[in-house]
């Protein structure tokens, strides 16, 4: 999937089926190269001091998440550095991987121009009257 930089926001979409183990851990990690945690669903409650730094208050999964089985991620106002392999698992409180889904966000950023208008009747800031090309005697 891909969006703009600058966007309010990108859905990380993963609908699984309902009714999963009410103490199964979900978390959405990120690969580019290494993993990062993006978000982490632990204990039936977001774990925000788990996710890395660069993901702070910018997720949010769905309430009754492991009931309903939407595991989707919202990444609010994503940057070109969020552009990577995201990938959600599952697992059981024994450590069992049930489910997982992988996801490629790639962010694009917007190319800024700056617009620059220059007068050059007005360019010289020299006071001297002396042409520059003026003729002088050796």
């Amino acid at each position: 999937m891909e969006v703009e930089e600058g966007e309010e926001s990108v859905q990380l979409p993963f609908k699984t089926t309902p009714d999963l183990p009410e103490d199964a851990t979900v978390e959405w990690r990120c690969y580019k190269p290494s993993g990062r945690t993006v978000h982490l669903y632990q204990n039936r409650s977001d774990q925000p001091e788990e996710q890395d730094q660069d993901y702070k208050d910018r997720t949010e999964m769905k309430k009754d998440l492991l009931k309903t089985g939407d595991l989707s991620l919202t990444l609010k106002y994503p940057k070109e550095t969020d552009t990577g392999r995201y990938m959600c698992g599952v697992i059981n409180k024994d450590g069992d991987f049930l489910r997982g889904k992988t996801v490629k966000l790639k962010v694009k950023g917007r190319i800024q121009i700056k617009d620059e208008t220059v007068d050059i009747r007005n360019r010289s800031s020299s006071t001297d009257p002396t042409p520059l090309m003026a003729d002088q005697s050796v």
